[in-house]
């Protein structure tokens, strides 16, 4: 067979999906994709496996007796491939694992360094990987295999994971050293009307937006909005320069910049902004089993349990 007609593993991982959801949409969804290209990856299997494997029409999408017979052949060949990794790295011994681990920033400073603290203490063989991405980057490497494990905001988490919370912190206001609120013990939205307002690009960083811009509503506040910035440094790099003030996850205060005043807000939500784990729901790995269970006694821990 030649190489472009080979089916692939993403090709078998796509199609059980949709043969579970029986919606391209839905798949698509809990994959963490859009559905066109879901759909070509599908047209495409059809196209090497040499028959048509779903009958689509406007209102529904149920598998052929060719997709029926591929669909149980298919959950064989990804068990067997996950048994198969499993069996080698058994073989080459605790010294050759590897896990990696996909976090967005704010996990560098905060859970991470305990988490891992406890995981190396009981596998301490294990190799570890780092990635720093954004959360749709990270779920997008998980389905793709990138990564083990991910610390992520939701709730953009897909289905088709497992998610554990891990906690939920407060919010401070940022502001320049020099300005006359540096002195506050505490800020209110209201102490920002009339001040230039560094905020958060669209999508980037939206969930922390939103609660920001709502409660500003609520209490009838409106921002200036003079700059949107794609990252929580960035507004910290745009507040040390003067250029306006803003509001960040309290995790900020973990990389504190002698230009920036970090003040606490305690009128808005102290549990809208979560981190949460992530990883797959049909993993068979040890490796990851005993991270998420470090990561679990860290959950109990931090809350006196």
């Amino acid at each position: 067979m030649s190489i472009n007609n080979r089916v692939e593993l993403r090709h078998l991982r796509y199609f059980i999906c949709v043969a579970d959801e029986m919606h391209f949409g839905r798949a698509a969804e809990r994959l963490g994709i859009a559905q066109a290209p879901l759909s070509q990856q599908i047209k495409q299997l059809e196209e090497r496996v040499g028959g048509q494997l779903f009958d689509r029409t406007t209102r529904s999408v149920r598998l052929t007796p060719a997709g029926e017979v591929f669909r149980e052949k298919a959950l064989l060949a990804l068990s067997s491939v996950e048994e198969g990794v499993e069996a080698a790295r058994f073989v080459m011994g605790q010294a050759n694992r590897k896990l990696t681990i996909g976090c967005v920033s704010p996990a560098i400073f905060t859970c991470l360094p305990e988490i891992l603290r406890m995981f190396h203490a009981k596998c301490p063989d294990t190799r570890i990987d780092i990635k720093i991405l954004t959360t749709n980057e990270l779920l997008d490497a998980m389905i793709e295999g990138q990564v083990d494990v991910a610390f992520i905001r939701p709730p953009r988490a897909k289905a088709n994971l497992n998610i554990m919370n891990l906690f939920s912190e407060a919010f401070v206001g940022l502001v320049p050293v020099d300005h006359v609120l540096s002195g506050n013990k505490t800020l209110s939205l209201s102490d920002f009307t009339g001040l230039p307002y560094i905020a958060y690009a669209p999508i980037l960083g939206v969930s922390y937006q939103n609660v920001v811009i709502q409660h500003a509503r609520d209490v009838g506040v409106s921002l200036d909005i003079v700059e949107e910035v794609g990252h929580t440094l960035g507004i910290v790099a745009l507040v040390a320069a003067g250029m306006g003030v803003g509001v960040a996850p309290s995790w900020v205060t973990h990389t504190p910049h002698v230009g920036v005043a970090y003040i606490p807000m305690p009128e808005l939500p102290a549990d809208a902004v979560n981190l949460a784990l992530a990883w797959p729901e049909d993993t068979m790995s040890r490796v990851i089993d005993e991270f998420v269970q470090c990561a679990r006694a860290f959950v109990r821990d931090l809350n006196g349990l």
